[in-house]
């Protein structure tokens, strides 16, 4: 061992003795918590040092900045600061509007504040990650201002280049911090997260060829589940790498693959199930499926199934048979599996080697479920809220209340896209309280002791450190966000500290009655349902179905499978709010077979449409078509039946390009009639289909 790595390693370890923690304390928080809390603490104290320096009339707020900024991953950091940024631009330019045209008119004012709060929580009820976060804070920021000039609009400017630039302060600080100390990167957790998952669909989709036991709807969708949550971790990583656009096409190809590997393995464990596969097609595919070079060599795998299509078709004895459209189904499902293997090797190579890659993988879009009604619902409930506090807290008239009613926006505004309101409501109840005693404790009896900035942060590192905490465990991070986030501005730090008791009860009295507040509206006002929720999955489910089978919805491809299995993940969320019964998984497993029928059609009619080029099979690929247009059970089996056979028959005609797009129609005809049968009953029992052609 070198001089230099000696001399590496005593560092490392007197460092990790200085911020030494009992090893019992481990197993209560996750890992790197520590380091969090310190990198937070030293972000603070940079904040809090600059905004003082540069003489910012409202410092705490760089200090909250870097509170909320708080995250555990270096990508989730920079991306928050940049849509808070972005954020708090917009609703700065609105709050200054609104008070430029309705000073003179309060009740004006307030009107508009709220109509904007509500269209911002309709906006980041639907979107998503910290673009869901920039679309509250434009709404809460207007509250801010708005309100909090509403007595002397004159200063409105002034206010929004101070808050501003206090946010700026505090985006600097934390960017610094983490860039300086090294924060774990979101590149490396999206990076493990693929391959974990590639590893799990893989697997599936070799034991569904083999015909072994493969999970059940419920596991799948949690799979999918944690497949798509990595679309999180994409938006994160953007932020840390140079050739960000090509990696994360990858990452993005990556994901789409292993869902579209899940569906098929599905389908094909349902098929080998009631036994609608010839045996001898069966073992052909599963030869190949056995050998070792089979996933390493997709191509070459791919080729010799091709070969199984051929027709006259011998089976691995010898014997001529008919090649029927449930083997070929099964024969083109193991193509398709290979193939998707093949996307999924390549995306996670492009995403580990970016441009460096010998075949990059090209960018899928992916779409997840919108409930439109919560977010109509969302905003409607802010809007009520916010409504009531105003009436109390400014047209009551009562003195100094433009405090409670900026708190109370911006609890609510928070909490309005959560499912779990009653929590944050009782976050608020519990955590201002909190928040206020550890304020006066430090005021009145710490900051006393000494006016320097050093010990300013040495007195807050405690906070820090407990609000960090408490904000990275779920049971109780809506109370680490009362009481950690807006312990600054309960403090009160400012160029001139004060030490008048009076001052500090007038003020933080406000925010205690801004928690009251916020603990009534957000569990009287319409609290949401799991039930409901759930529901208006189920109906988008059964519209998208009822869409497809009348030929109106012919989206297929990345966008479809990705929004399937993002519905099935948000059902899977209402349940674990509900308690658990066998008819959770009987109604997931019914969910996801509509679904798969949805995506069979729409696969059906993606490969029609390339076959109609063909100049040869032109009127036979229309027919099929038309087959596809299902409004009865029993029609439409009949009808795709007889269209696949017929162009099943007519393929043997054309080239292997060619011959391959129409067993890819073919495939998704037999597909849609084998989930058809298996769900007739439940779709003339939910009615989703329009009536027969007969009835028409």
């Amino acid at each position: 061992m070198s001089a230099v790595e000696e001399t590496t390693g005593r560092r490392i370890r007197a460092l990790k003795d200085f911020f030494w923690v009992p090893d019992f304390l481990h197993g209560l928080f996750p890992p790197g918590a520590f380091a969090f809390c310190l990198r937070t603490w030293l972000s603070v104290s940079l904040a809090l040092a600059a905004a003082l320096w540069f003489q910012i009339s409202s410092p705490a707020t760089a200090a909250v900045t870097v509170m909320i900024l708080a995250q555990p991953l270096r990508g989730q950091t920079l991306s928050k600061a940049l849509y808070r940024l972005l954020g708090t631009l917009i609703g700065a330019f609105v709050a200054l509007f609104l008070t430029s045209c309705f000073s003179q008119d309060r009740a004006v004012l307030l009107g508009c504040t709220g109509l904007w709060l509500g269209l911002c929580c309709i906006v980041g009820t639907l979107e998503r990650d910290f673009r869901a976060y920039a679309a509250m804070l434009a709404g809460y920021t207007v509250a801010l201002i708005a309100i909090g000039c509403i007595d002397s609009p004159q200063d409105a400017f002034a206010v929004t280049v101070n808050r501003v630039s206090a946010i700026l302060i505090g985006i600097a600080a934390t960017a610094a911090v983490n860039d300086v100390i090294g924060a774990p990167t979101a590149w490396n957790k999206l990076v493990s997260g693929l391959e974990a998952t590639a590893r799990e669909a893989q697997m599936i989709a070799r034991n569904a060829v083999l015909g072994r036991s493969i999970p059940d709807a419920v596991t799948c969708a949690e799979l999918a589940g944690r497949i798509m949550a990595l679309t999180t971790q994409v938006s994160y990583a953007r932020t840390e790498i140079g050739d960000g656009r090509t990696r994360l096409a990858g990452a993005r190809s990556a994901m789409v693959s292993l869902m579209e590997m899940l569906s098929r393995s599905r389908a094909i464990g349902y098929a080998l199930e009631e036994g609608r596969v010839s045996k001898s097609m069966i073992m052909d595919v599963r030869a190949l499926f056995e050998s070792t070079s089979c996933p390493d060599s997709p191509p070459a795998a791919m080729k010799a199934l091709e070969g199984l299509l051929e027709r006259p078709r011998r089976s691995s004895e010898g014997v001529a048979e008919e090649l029927t459209i449930e083997d070929a189904w099964f024969a083109e499902c193991s193509m398709a599996l290979l193939s998707f293997w093949r996307w999924a090797e390549d995306g996670l190579c492009t995403v580990r080697d970016g441009s460096a890659t010998q075949n990059p993988a090209p960018d899928f879009p992916i779409a997840g479920h919108q409930d439109v009604i919560m977010a109509l619902l969302n905003g409607l409930r802010l809007l009520i809220g916010f409504s009531l506090s105003a009436w109390l807290c400014i047209l009551s008239g009562i003195p100094g209340s433009v405090a409670a009613l900026s708190q109370a926006s911006i609890i609510i505004m928070l909490a309005a896209t959560t499912y779990n309101v009653r929590a944050f409501g009782m976050g608020a109840l519990i955590g201002t309280p909190m928040a206020v005693a550890v304020a006066a404790f430090l005021n009145f009896f710490v900051l006393t002791r000494g006016s320097e900035m050093t010990f300013l942060a040495l007195a807050a590192a405690p906070v820090v450190f407990g609000g960090c905490l408490l904000l990275l465990q779920p049971k109780t991070s809506a109370i680490g966000l009362n009481a950690g986030v807006f312990f600054f501005v309960m403090l009160g730090v400012s160029n001139r500290q004060e030490f008048n008791p009076a001052d500090f009860v007038n003020r933080n009295v406000f925010y205690i009655l801004a928690a009251l507040l916020i603990f009534v509206a957000l569990t009287l006002l319409m609290p949401p349902s799991a039930r409901s929720r759930r529901f208006r999955v189920a109906m988008a489910i059964g519209f998208t179905l009822r869409s497809q089978c009348l030929g109106n919805d012919r989206q297929a491809g990345s966008v479809l499978i990705s929004r399937n299995y993002d519905r099935l993940a948000h059902i899977l969320l209402w349940n674990s709010y509900l308690p658990k019964s066998l008819s959770q998984v009987r109604v997931l497993s019914r969910m996801a077979e509509l679904e798969d029928l949805a995506a069979a059609l729409a696969r059906a009619r993606r490969h029609l449409g390339r076959a109609a080029t063909i100049a040869t099979i032109g009127a036979e690929c229309d027919a099929a078509m038309r087959a596809t247009e299902i409004r009865d059970c029993d029609e439409g089996i009949s009808f795709m039946r007889a269209s696949a056979e017929q162009l099943l028959a007519r393929s043997s005609e054309l080239s292997g390009g060619e011959m391959t797009t129409v067993v890819g129609a073919v495939s998704g005809m037999t597909g849609s009639i084998m989930l058809l049968q298996r769900n007739r009953s439940a779709i003339n029992l939910y009615k989703i289909l329009p009536k027969s052609r007969n009835a028409a």
